[in-house]
């Protein structure tokens, strides 16, 4: 599955136009602010997934048209449906004319991205591990979004219980089947990325093992068990926090390179290559699990890694039957059969075919 064409209409720095695309490998040349992110992102937001700034709100998304307040992307695939994304205060999602939702898009277009600050997988917080699972699972299990937005919804409930000093047993009760629930599809989903990262040991640097650590929790392996017993034991620390510290909200990834923790002992281009890995072996759980290989949007894609690095890197992307869109701010001169747009002011101004 791919994009064959995307239209932009007055989004951010990107001149109106129509960019057309091809199978395989797109990659997106040009200095800093040329445009380049504001592309990936714009095939982000057709594809179902929103901005790529983490929280950042529709209505502060600039457009090319000073004092409007609204863009419109519109974009073919290779189904030749026609998605059409009005971007204002929300998004308003169609296609072939009829209204669908977020959810409905990503199921039609499957898309992963990774960021910049993607390289936080391997050394940041524990929220960027479960969003690569989250992203995983969304596009997998029909109704994971929907039951992660209930579970959070409970959550923000129990705090505010917390914080006023009122009894949360409600809402653990309620909480119990949907954290257990959750749990148990991210070990499923922590085992498949397992699996496909194994048949990537050409990109990783070492041998990479991946394991879920369950919220506040892990004193039994049953999931409905250990979550009653891990809100018994700490109980009295959730009122004092007045926070739940109990729960998939807190889960985080345990990543180990030759059983050291990757973060410390790999170095900064082995770090963005297994993180690079991940993402990889991701898309090919995806296709694994439905059939459909997911549109890829990886940015600064050359970041830190040597020649050695970028060859590994590239001969990996161009061994996939998916469409990817990479973005690199740095002077290109790898001779790969790929296409090379150059982006300059918010425009392609030059599109090759590299032999």
């Amino acid at each position: 599955m791919g994009f064959v064409r995307v239209r932009f209409n007055n989004f951010k720095n990107i001149e109106p136009r129509e960019m057309r695309w091809f199978p395989g490998l797109n990659l997106l040349t040009g200095g800093n602010g040329a445009g380049k992110t504001n592309i990936l992102e714009g095939i982000s937001i057709i594809s179902g997934w929103g901005t790529l700034g983490r929280g950042e709100k529709n209505s502060s998304i600039p457009t090319w048209e000073s004092g409007s307040s609204e863009a419109q992307l519109t974009g073919e695939i290779d189904s030749e449906e026609i998605i059409k994304v009005k971007v204002a205060k929300r998004f308003f999602i169609k296609v072939d004319d009829k209204t669908v939702t977020a959810s409905d898009l990503r199921w039609k277009i499957p898309l992963l991205s990774f960021l910049s600050d993607d390289m936080s997988i391997i050394e940041g917080s524990s929220a960027s591990r479960r969003r690569l699972v989250d992203m995983l699972l969304a596009l997998i299990v029909p109704s994971y979004a929907f039951r992660l937005s209930e579970y959070r919804r409970g959550v923000r409930q129990k705090a505010l219980f917390l914080k006023k000093g009122l009894p949360s047993m409600v809402v653990d009760r309620a909480l119990l089947p949907l954290a257990a629930w959750l749990w148990r599809m991210r070990e499923e989903g922590v085992g498949l990325l397992s699996q496909e990262l194994e048949k990537l040991s050409e990109l990783t640097p070492a041998r990479i093992e991946l394991s879920l650590k369950r919220g506040g929790a892990g004193l039994c392996a049953d999931c409905e068990e250990d979550y009653s017993r891990s809100l018994f034991c700490y109980r009295e620390r959730e009122a004092a926090l007045k926070f739940p510290i109990v729960g998939p909200h807190r889960d985080d990834v345990a990543i180990t390179a030759d059983g050291r923790q990757a973060s410390s002992a790999l170095s900064r281009g082995l770090r963005r290559r297994t993180a690079i890995a991940l993402m990889l072996a991701a898309s090919d759980g995806v296709k694994r699990k439905t059939g459909k290989s997911p549109v890829l949007l990886l940015d600064e894609v050359t970041a830190e890694l040597d020649g050695e690095g970028r060859k590994i890197l590239f001969d990996s992307l161009l061994s996939r039957d998916s469409q990817l869109f990479a973005a690199t701010a740095e002077p290109f001169r790898l001779e790969i059969p790929c296409v090379v747009h150059k982006v300059e002011g918010g425009r392609i101004v030059e599109s090759r075919q590299n032999e």
